[in-house]
């Protein structure tokens, strides 16, 4: 169950990113207006402080700061990204580099405004595993060289 969590966890910040932020085939298919690509971020948004809610039985300031928290991360990590693709990029290592500094922000953010039980709690539900294989893919940048300080 608590790999099932965290897959799902997993799957819906990929699938955020894939539907909003990174156009597929951006020559063959209509990117998202900004108004698309606001709607669906804050419905992203509505769900997973749901999600976090019901998992970790947040009080109402703790929602508050979830959803400030995760808006701020969500959008701009969404301009970088649109500003990537604008750009021609189709590297998708800087992306996911850029999906990992973002991810790295909210979960220190995250963790601010979390108790410890609740934190712990996080963690154990995929949020530990983000973590090493962020911690993963930024050790391997780093020794091939890649890595940029932002």
């Amino acid at each position: 169950m608590k790999f099932y969590n965290a897959m799902k966890h997993c799957l819906a910040v990929v699938v955020f990113a894939a539907l909003c932020i990174i156009p597929a085939k951006a020559q063959q298919q209509e990117e998202l207006t900004p108004e698309q690509r606001e709607r669906k971020l804050y419905e992203f948004v509505d769900k997973e402080v749901e999600r976090l809610t019901g998992l970790l039985k947040l009080d109402e300031g703790q929602q508050y700061y979830v959803t400030i928290s995760l808006t701020e991360c969500m959008q701009n990590m969404q301009s970088e990204m649109v500003a990537l693709s604008k750009s021609g990029v189709q590297n998708s290592d800087l992306y996911i580099m850029v999906q990992d500094k973002w991810m790295e922000k909210l979960d220190n953010d995250y963790e601010s405004f979390f108790t410890p039980e609740q934190w712990k709690k996080y963690l154990r539900s995929g949020a530990d595993r983000a973590r090493r294989a962020r911690e993963k893919r930024r050790a391997k940048a780093e020794s091939e060289g890649t890595v940029t300080n932002n």
